[in-house]
């Protein structure tokens, strides 16, 4: 890899390392600034960006033995470290989005019981195809992005559809916030593909789709969990400050 190449990727893994470790502390600290029954929502976005932050290090670590000044010979990239951090950060990214709501547990229980699972299934049928396992046959990454964008679409369908009926009764600002969550959750979700796509004819090792892939995948993250994981608690601050005058009259006092 080249000098240029190997330096925007370490700035960036670092950047990533960054970002999710301090993102995590500030959310962990923050938890009490809301009412109790939003802090698991703001606790389960501190979870987020520390599995996150956990994966970069991993990520940043096998970085250096395939491409480091001290590289091991024989080492690969492992892509594998990302999809492990998304299947189980993703998911959790849905759960947050609804229990920040704090909607009937009727409603919560049977948007979770599809965005979840929906979530892992279409983490799952992306890794074949950014791995380039070729599982079914020589060059099927194509057919594996395929398969992934139908979950995509279904969470989706449910974040902009079904759960758009839910904020009736929620306050102006909160129906704001979340139109503006999913949004970002659908610009920041678009790079992934884009960076896909982008690796996905490769022959062997390129490094400029190489590049072009992991600093993708690493704004997009940025975005789409430490960004989200504070929109989420800008939310549960306006949720306790509606709900509870005595709170609002607290926190608010000096504004």
């Amino acid at each position: 890899m080249s000098a240029e190449g190997y330096n925007l990727l370490y700035n960036m893994f670092s950047l990533g390392i960054a970002s999710m470790l301090f993102t995590t502390i500030f959310l962990f600290v923050a938890r009490e600034r809301v009412l109790p029954r939003y802090r698991m929502a703001v606790m389960v976005s501190a979870t987020v960006t520390g599995i996150a932050a956990y994966h970069y290090f991993r990520m940043f670590d096998s970085f250096n033995e395939a491409f480091g000044p001290h590289a091991v010979e024989g080492a690969v990239y492992n892509v594998g470290y990302r999809y492990v951090d998304w299947f189980l950060t993703v998911p959790l990214l849905l759960v947050e989005t609804v229990a920040v709501l704090a909607l009937a547990k009727a409603v919560q229980t049977s948007m979770l019981t599809r965005l979840v699972p929906a979530a892992a299934l279409m983490i799952g049928l992306g890794y074949p195809g950014d791995a380039q396992l070729n599982l079914l046959y020589d060059g099927d990454a194509s057919l594996w992005g395929l398969l992934s964008t139908i979950p995509f679409l279904y969470i989706l369908y449910v974040l902009f559809v079904e759960l758009g009926k839910s904020l009736d009764r929620q306050p102006a600002g909160v129906v704001k916030k979340i139109k503006e969550l999913r949004l970002l959750l659908l610009a920041t979700w678009g790079v992934y593909p884009i960076a896909f796509i982008a690796a996905m004819n490769a022959s062997g090792f390129d490094e400029s789709s190489f590049v072009l892939r992991e600093v993708g995948y690493t704004i997009a993250d940025i975005l789409a969990k430490c960004l989200f994981g504070l929109m989420i608690f800008t939310i549960a601050r306006i949720k306790s400050a509606e709900e509870d005058a005595t709170f609002a009259k607290s926190e608010y006092k000096d504004a």
